[in-house]
């Protein structure tokens, strides 16, 4: 049985995929410090610590696991953000999870972040984070991941930094055929609703285009969506095309690689944005697999 523990928990992305993975495990600790995103963890799994705020924890008093995986904040370091990396208080979690790992040696580990902060003025800090990690014997590869290249049609590109102390660490993954996109559309949602954003553009969008992100700023192309949805992000902008209304809780569970038995505790709203700010099941699947040799 593994040990696992997560950190910036959310909705527990790396425990859902352990379920569907069929791998036993004891779920040891989450954290998160949001109060929405408690419910719903709480709703749906079975930690047994929950910690608060991990800035502000005794790491020394945290158990021992075997996995540890974090996907720490994002939004210092996306591109859509104010990009003020470790000068954004949400930013120095990454040396909270670095802590955990220096002083409790986990057999693995994986953290998640947004494409962007491989920009060299976040990565040369990470890069001499890693390289203390490789002296205490860690094997480490890290690499820019998209959801859509295995089995799921979202555009979501984010940085996998992955170590092991047991064994060789390779990302370089055979990519898996994406089923197509419409087969993510609840058809049994027919309610219509009237997007303004969307009134204007879609004289200028593929017209087989199925989910959009009208978050996105810049007059985004939609030249492929049709084939693959738009990145999911937390402000809850997924448009469904086809059934012309909001992408429901339904389709953004399928699209981040959960289980429709997902238990909602929470408002559309809320479930939402916990979704943008998830981790793609499936690709976790597919580390994890990939850590424990374990064939899917």
């Amino acid at each position: 049985m593994i040990k696992v523990g997560t950190d910036c928990s959310g909705i527990e992305a790396p425990i859902e995929a352990l379920e569907q993975l069929g791998i036993e495990y004891e779920h040891v600790f989450s954290s998160e410090i949001d109060k929405f995103a408690i419910q719903s963890l709480k709703a749906n799994y079975s930690p047994g610590i929950l910690y608060g705020d991990i800035t502000k924890r005794d790491v020394a008093e945290v158990p021992y696991v075997d996995l540890y995986v974090a996907g720490f904040p994002c939004q210092p370091f996306s591109a859509f953000g104010k990009n003020l990396g470790f000068n954004d208080m949400r930013g120095i979690v990454f040396f909270n999870c670095m802590e955990y790992i220096k002083t409790k040696m986990p057999a693995h580990f994986i953290l998640e972040n947004v494409k962007n902060i491989l920009k060299s003025e976040y990565f040369d800090v990470i890069g001499t984070e890693l390289e203390k990690l490789k002296e205490l014997g860690y094997n480490i590869d890290v690499k820019v991941l998209n959801t859509c290249d295995f089995g799921i049609p979202q555009h979501r590109e984010r940085v996998y930094i992955v170590g092991s102390r047991m064994k060789d660490i390779s990302l370089e993954f055979v990519k898996v055929p994406m089923p197509p996109v419409l087969d993510f559309v609840d058809h049994t949602d027919n309610t219509r609703e009237f997007n303004a954003t969307f009134s204007k553009i879609k004289n200028h969008i593929n017209e087989r285009a199925v989910f959009i992100n009208l978050s996105y700023p810049y007059g985004r192309k939609y030249g492929n969506a049709h084939i693959k949805s738009c990145t999911i992000v937390a402000s809850s902008k997924l448009w469904n095309c086809v059934k012309h209304r909001k992408a429901n809780i339904t389709e953004l569970l399928m699209l981040q690689g959960f289980r429709p038995t997902f238990k909602q505790v929470v408002s559309d709203t809320q479930l939402r944005r916990q979704i943008g700010n998830s981790m793609s099941v499936n690709v976790l699947k597919l580390i994890i697999d990939h850590i424990f040799t374990i064939k899917l």
